[in-house]
């Protein structure tokens, strides 16, 4: 950002421009560049927004813009700052500019607002940074549009003291907002480094939002899977052989269960066992049933594999269980 600032600066405002006249279209290719790279940089800020391949057409503009002024510079014969300045090329340029920049600015606006709809009270201080670099934004775009005013209706129908004394309020704006950017940012770098980071928040975006129907999806398999084909009660079922019934790739399964359900396999699995166990256990009012054969009967492998997730889930050991229910029914 500095250098990008010091570049425009001696562009615009030194001898340079006169010296070397083809190269004045950098400064408006930079300011073409800037609002999309901070925009790259403030979604990458967050999580569930990975940068994708289509992301970088943000750069585009700042592309396009160097090729075209490149072929212009080259096409006309003794090229020079009075030629440039002024010019419709130039005006279209500095336009394209402004346009950029408001819809950069819309672009980061809605995702600072998403983002914050998502976040909690802790983690929207983590916004404090994208905000700043907003506001940034918002002032490259009147500088930007002191520029384009100062081009298209001043410095044509200003008398040449007027213009000079126009340009000189011109170059104090640039150089006095474009620095306080800098200084700002340095200052807020090192008061809130953690800012910087990149934030804890998750946008819902639209991959987001399809995987969420997939899984929704998968879901319900599991649950019809487990409620109809009782699939839980097999004593050798794995993680393996739970993906091949779904149909789906074992890291599927696990993003499923960890991620979407929010528990392991095992958890999920023995937490349904233990819920076949306690309906077995709540019919067995004459303890004809031995605990091994309940536990064999849920999908555990063992008495004691049984007695220690029964306790575990059902907070009581089988027997309390037992003892549990047939005081209900007896109340009954």
């Amino acid at each position: 950002m500095a250098f990008n600032t010091f570049l425009q600066y001696l562009f615009r405002f030194t001898k340079l421009k006169l010296d070397i006249p083809e190269l004045l279209f950098i400064s408006d290719v930079l300011d073409l560049l800037l609002p999309g790279l901070i925009f790259w940089y403030i979604t990458s800020l967050f999580s569930g927004s990975e940068q994708r391949t289509r992301d970088y057409w943000y750069f585009i503009p700042a592309s396009i813009a160097l090729l075209v002024s490149s072929i212009y510079v080259l096409s006309i014969d003794n090229f020079s700052f009075p030629t440039f300045i002024g010019s419709p090329f130039h005006i279209a340029l500095l336009f394209s500019i402004v346009l950029w920049k408001s819809y950069i600015i819309f672009k980061t606006h809605q995702t600072i607002k998403a983002a914050s709809k998502v976040a909690n009270a802790k983690q929207k201080e983590e916004l404090r940074w994208p905000k700043v670099l907003t506001i940034f934004l918002g002032v490259s775009l009147y500088v930007a549009l002191l520029l384009l005013i100062y081009h298209t209706v001043i410095h044509p129908f200003s008398t040449n003291v007027l213009h000079q004394q126009i340009r000189e309020v011109v170059e104090l704006n640039y150089i006095v907002f474009n620095s306080s950017i800098i200084f700002v940012t340095m200052f807020f770098a090192l008061k809130y480094p953690k800012a910087l980071s990149r934030s804890t928040i998750t946008l819902v975006t639209d991959n987001m939002k399809e995987e969420d129907t997939l899984m929704l999806h998968y879901e319900k398999k599991l649950a019809q899977l487990v409620e109809k084909d009782s699939i839980h009660l097999d004593t050798e079922l794995n993680e393996k052989m739970l993906a091949e019934k779904l149909q789906i790739q074992s890291y599927l399964l696990s993003k499923l269960l960890n991620y979407h359900i929010g528990k392991s396999f095992s958890v999920y699995i023995n937490e349904k066992r233990v819920e076949h166990a306690k309906k077995i256990l709540s019919k067995d009012m004459e303890k004809s049933l031995t605990n091994f054969a309940v536990a064999i009967d849920s999908g555990f492998r063992s008495e004691s594999v049984f007695y220690v997730n029964f306790k575990k889930y059902a907070g009581m050991t089988p027997r309390q269980y037992r003892l549990k229910c047939i005081q209900m029914e007896e109340a009954v």
